[in-house]
């Protein structure tokens, strides 16, 4: 039984690792399908031919190898292109979702006054 506990604590060490902690590629592939080319209309830097994204890529690769957050790395990349170098700004923008959720807020209201007269 004594020898039983290590090897279970073992397991649950290793199964919790893998859901709690992204290995590089992982990283690297999410970032890439985040960045958009700026040289190819419309396309991620994950999907992208061109020689230009190769070497976005290979500085992706740099930043994930040298262990900077996500944030950082999206930092990086949009004070170098700005926003629109971004696929998925509205994480970034609470106001986008706030504000017609605010609005539909007072209209109901407005409606509901109105109904009720």
């Amino acid at each position: 039984m004594k020898k039983l506990v290590p090897l279970i604590l073992l397991s649950i060490l290793i199964i919790t690792s893998i859901f709690f902690f992204e290995d590089t590629d992982s990283r690297y592939e999410k970032l890439s399908k985040s960045i958009l080319c700026p040289v190819c209309q419309g396309e991620t830097l994950f999907d992208s031919p061109s020689e230009y994204a190769d070497d976005m890529r290979i500085v992706l690769r740099e930043q994930i190898d040298n262990g900077l957050s996500d944030k950082q790395i999206m930092d990086y990349w949009t004070s170098r292109f700005g926003d629109r170098i971004n696929t998925n700004p509205q994480n970034e923008n609470l106001i986008l979702i706030i504000f017609p959720l605010f609005l539909g807020f007072i209209f109901f209201i407005l409606f509901y006054r109105k109904i009720k007269q």
